[in-house]
């Protein structure tokens, strides 16, 4: 005769047991989640903000670093310590059509002098400089201090990225200037634009990409509601949350409207949003076009985004609108490249 008690009793046991192995592994995914120690953490390494070793750049957090009004500014928050030659594009291309202003490139990784040495562009062009960001030291005072002090950036599934995203606004809150990203071509002055600006990249985001806050009232209005919306907002998850979310959200309140396609000065109160024609004149989901053979449609942009992110496994070919931009605004480093300009 079968001891359904005992058999009761196992089951209880077993049950029990799943429930409390169920109970553990959400408590340890948990403490991994608020961790410094992501499943993904592997991917996106981001310790050489906190390294000094063999660093030789000065540092953009002393008081030594005072840019200009006339300032344009790269990041280069990865850890592989280099520059690509979409990279060194994006610079000369800014460093030509800006040849009074002085083209910052910030590195959130130390730089040692035999990398530096390999950057023959800064010889080339007397308007372009080299620093590093210490990321603690930088945000130290700022009302993202807490965010990058916790270690935020560490909880992000894309740390690179996302930090980008928050050093671009903070170095517009700290210095005011203009920001562009390292996969553009910069192909006419921006000072001919507004002085304080951001484009549309779709019809559902104005673009973080390339923005201009000046130091006047409106651009530090601006500045200072980006890096507020940063602090109270900032998400781990969520890829565009913290580049052109921001800035879109930030106008939204400003402009009064939801319709991005309605933003302009007059009812941005005199910060202008320009129409993606000017700035992404070709849109990601078609980005393969700019690495393609074929004829450059567009020839009134003042910048070219190539979108990295989608591209940045294909190679350009000799006859793609992308090597006819870079032949015409950064012939320098598409002379030094030849065959391996864009990889």
């Amino acid at each position: 005769m079968f001891n359904y008690v005992k058999i009761l009793n196992v089951r209880c046991q077993k049950i029990a047991a799943s429930v409390i192995l169920i109970i553990l592994c959400v408590c340890f995914l948990h403490k991994i989640n608020n961790s410094k120690y992501l499943p993904w953490a592997h991917l996106k390494d981001i310790s050489c903000y906190y390294s000094v070793k063999g660093d030789v750049l000065p540092s953009a957090d002393s008081n030594n670093f005072s840019p200009s009004q006339k300032s344009i500014f790269f990041m280069e928050t990865s850890c592989r310590r280099n520059l690509t030659s979409r990279d060194l594009c994006a610079i000369e291309s800014a460093a030509r059509a800006h040849p009074d202003y002085r083209i910052n490139v910030l590195f959130a990784a130390p730089i040692s002098a035999e990398l530096l040495g390999q950057f023959s562009l800064r010889q080339k062009f007397e308007n372009v400089r080299f620093a590093r960001i210490h990321i603690d030291e930088y945000s130290k005072n700022t009302p993202v201090q807490e965010l990058v002090w916790s270690g935020g950036l560490y909880k992000s599934h894309w740390r690179v990225e996302h930090a980008s995203d928050l050093l671009r606004y903070l170095t517009l809150y700290k210095f005011g200037g203009i920001y562009l990203d390292l996969d553009v071509v910069v192909a006419k002055r921006l000072d001919t634009l507004a002085a304080n600006w951001a484009a549309r990249e779709s019809e559902f985001y104005v673009g973080s990409s390339a923005i201009a806050f000046s130091l006047d009232s409106v651009g530090r209005s601006i500045a200072e509601a980006a890096i507020s919306d940063l602090q109270k907002n900032f998400r781990h998850d969520l890829w565009s949350h913290n580049g052109p979310g921001v800035i879109t959200r930030v106008l939204k309140m400003r402009c009064n409207t939801t319709d991005i396609t309605l933003m302009n000065s007059k009812i941005c109160q005199d910060f202008e949003v320009y129409g993606p024609e000017l700035f992404y004149p070709i849109k990601w989901q078609n980005s393969s076009k700019y690495f393609d053979s074929g004829m450059l449609e567009n020839k009134d942009a003042y910048i070219y985004h190539v979108w990295n992110h989608m591209t940045r496994n294909r190679t350009p070919d000799k006859n793609s609108p992308y090597a006819q931009l870079a032949r015409t605004f950064c012939p320098f480093t598409y002379a030094l490249y030849g065959d391996r300009f864009g990889l």
